[in-house]
């Protein structure tokens, strides 16, 4: 891609954030123990309302335990009730929720377009995020290749403007991968 080519269109933001897991149940009042995602445990406690298969709701408790947060969901009264939620998905609409400032979603990240900062020129598209110990990888798919790149603020990542949906990066030698 040549210095002036125009970046394809970013994909939409996303209404709804997948932002955890109900995988067990917790003692015999029908508490459910939720496995966060992308988010912390403490995070995912000060959410007001979720969503399951759709429709909202608000818990009735939640509380940290470990790393789990422990919930109880309205209508859920005994261990068979909960049971039968097991490996519900729970998603929260991302307008209703505000993180600190420079901190996304994983989910609301993908399809962003990613420009290099100097000279500006279109990477490609964030086709994935990847988590490891030490940071995450923004996995992105180019016109031709396709990168891996380290998301450090400050150091990699120079910007997310979410309402653009553009990230902008400083991009070395070294960050393209040997996948198609």
């Amino acid at each position: 891609m040549g210095l002036f080519d125009k970046a394809p269109a970013p994909s939409e933001a996303p209404e709804f954030i997948e932002v955890g897991q109900i995988v067990n149940t917790h003692g015999v009042r029908g508490e459910v123990k939720v496995q966060p995602w992308d988010v912390s445990a403490e995070t995912l406690c000060t959410f007001k309302t979720f969503y399951m298969d759709g429709t909202p709701f608000r818990p009735l408790s939640k509380r940290v335990h470990g790393d789990m947060a422990l919930m109880t969901l309205p209508e859920v009264t005994d261990m068979n009730a909960a049971a039968a939620l097991k490996a519900k998905v729970l998603s929260v609409k991302r307008a209703d929720v505000r993180l600190p400032k420079g901190e996304y979603f994983d989910e609301e990240l993908v399809g962003m377009n990613v420009f290099n900062y100097f000279p500006h020129t279109y990477v490609g598209t964030v086709a994935e995020v990847l988590s490891y110990p030490a940071h995450k990888l923004y996995r992105v798919k180019g016109p031709e290749k396709t990168y891996l790149i380290p998301a450090v603020k400050d150091i990699f990542v120079t910007d997310v403007d979410t309402g653009r949906r553009e990230i902008t990066v400083h991009m070395i030698e070294g960050l393209e991968t040997d996948e198609n």
